[in-house]
């Protein structure tokens, strides 16, 4: 019998599950991504907010466990626009990608910080966000790559062009749409040092070259409301 007591989580997806319960999905800073069963929530006056930090306690002895307790221990937030559809596309982007009860302790407090942010940056400042946790996700994921030097071992620098090379890392090209120093703002994850319009393309392209081969040939949800929008 497993019985966790008020483990810090995020609620990231839920869905209806037989007459009057859910299936919740957390991304928990312990014990990763979890599913648990909140039986009889939807006849109850108390919703779990997403995009707000809680404290949740569960107990079970199969895979699917039973929610028992949640305290919120956060502040709310009601992101709205693009700022909602980022944070839904984030939320997909871990219910997809992670395995269950695989712990990620920065991915958890990365995430925590991303909510934090979004909803108060302007659109660019918000789009370098999001392209910094993509990569963020990625490496936890056991996916990272070399910001530092490229696939023949040479310093990348930050007057040359590049192009990324599937699971190898960058090449400098005379044609490549991948600058240097975007490869050092990413490197460095400081929302405040975003590239310009051009090279947040090219990064949004970057990381969506790495990451379709783990997504599939299913598409996601939220990226169609978000990407039409650029």
């Amino acid at each position: 019998m497993t019985k966790v007591d008020l483990t810090p989580a995020f609620l990231i997806h839920r869905r209806a599950y037989k007459d009057s319960s859910l299936l919740l999905d957390f991304l928990t800073k312990e014990h990763g991504k979890i599913r648990l069963i909140a039986k009889g929530i939807r006849k109850s006056k108390t919703n779990i907010q997403m995009f707000q930090c809680l404290n949740i306690s569960f107990v079970g002895k199969g895979e699917l466990k039973t929610l028992t307790n949640w305290e919120v221990d956060d502040v709310p937030r009601h992101l709205k626009s693009e700022a909602l559809i980022l944070s839904m596309y984030v939320n997909e982007l871990i219910s997809r990608l992670l395995q269950e009860q695989d712990p990620h302790v920065e991915l958890f407090e990365i995430y925590k910080k991303f909510v934090n942010q979004v909803g108060s940056l302007k659109q660019d400042s918000r789009h370098w966000l999001l392209r910094m946790f993509e990569n963020n996700l990625l490496a936890e994921l056991g996916y990272a790559v070399d910001f530092v030097v490229d696939v023949n071992g040479n310093e990348i620098s930050q007057n040359s062009s590049y192009e990324y090379q599937q699971q190898a890392g960058f090449s400098q090209s005379s044609t490549g749409k991948i600058s240097g120093k975007l490869l050092h703002q990413l490197s460095a994850g400081d929302v405040e040092n975003r590239p310009n319009l051009e090279q947040l393309k090219a990064c949004r392209d970057l990381n969506r070259q790495r990451l379709n081969p783990l997504l599939g040939n299913k598409p996601l949800k939220s990226r169609s409301l978000f990407f039409t929008k650029q």
